[in-house]
């Protein structure tokens, strides 16, 4: 199958280039465990392929050549390398129960990771960061490897229409966007958030809880801006540019 005849090269190259450096800089921010973990970009235009990083390389040194197009069976039909079957079993699960959930990023990033071993989870009246994310995180018990399809699909199954975060408890965290630089933006607050609970609750002292209504307020004013995802995406390659470059090899 000839992936440059559908999408345009322009458009695959494109999405290349973004995921490789939505691996490169959660490498840069520490948000990777080792070579584990795992993002995934529906390949524009089609439902049934999604690019996704081999098994193998750290996640600083990837480049968008490095990539693998999967298809929902696991074949690989563009790129070379191997997929791990964690990474295959989760994704195609996310990608097949929302298709609107075009990015799926999935971490064992250590602030939300911490905050979804803990009872009450994440908690979004907890700090402005933490607001954007309120009615849109869902939590899964933990099941163990995902090494069977059923794991993958039970996962999927947690992830509804307005979910953009699956907190998987004693595991990590999935995080879901349009595309890698929504998915990135998220990614970013949601750990930061995350850091300040972990640090908040860490002081032992009673927490202050923003009134429900304003919660839900900043929510909305939040979900409105359209513009910033693009321009941090944007920032973060100028700062790869300077730190790590060669991503978009």
């Amino acid at each position: 199958m000839a992936l440059a005849e559908e999408p345009r090269v322009d458009v695959l190259r494109q999405a290349r280039i973004d995921l490789a450096a939505a691996l490169r800089a959660a490498a840069l921010y520490g948000y990777n465990e080792g070579i584990d973990n795992h993002f995934s970009y529906a390949v524009p235009g089609r439902d049934d392929l999604f690019l996704l990083n081999p098994y193998g390389p750290d996640w600083s040194e990837l480049c968008a050549s490095d990539l693998i197009a999967v298809d929902g069976d696991g074949k690989i039909v563009d790129g070379e390398g191997e997929w791990e079957i964690t990474a295959f079993m989760i994704h195609r699960g996310v990608h097949r129960a929302r298709p609107t959930a075009r990015c799926v990023f999935h971490t064992h990033m250590p602030y939300a990771t911490a905050v979804s071993t803990t009872e009450g989870g994440f908690v979004p009246a907890l700090s402005q960061a933490a607001m954007q994310f309120h009615s849109r995180v869902e939590t899964c018990p933990y099941g163990g490897l995902a090494h069977a399809a059923d794991e993958g699909e039970r996962i999927g199954a947690a992830v509804g229409d307005a979910t953009c975060v699956v907190m998987l408890e004693n595991h990590g965290v999935i995080v879901i966007g349009t595309d890698p630089a929504e998915a990135w933006s998220r990614l970013y607050f949601l750990e930061r958030a995350c850091e300040v609970q972990i640090l908040a609750q860490s002081t032992g002292r009673p927490l202050i809880a923003v009134p429900d209504e304003v919660v839900r307020m900043t929510a909305a004013q939040m979900q409105r801006d359209d513009v910033g995802p693009g321009k941090l995406f944007e920032a973060i390659k100028r700062r790869l540019d300077r730190e790590s470059p060669g991503y978009e090899r």
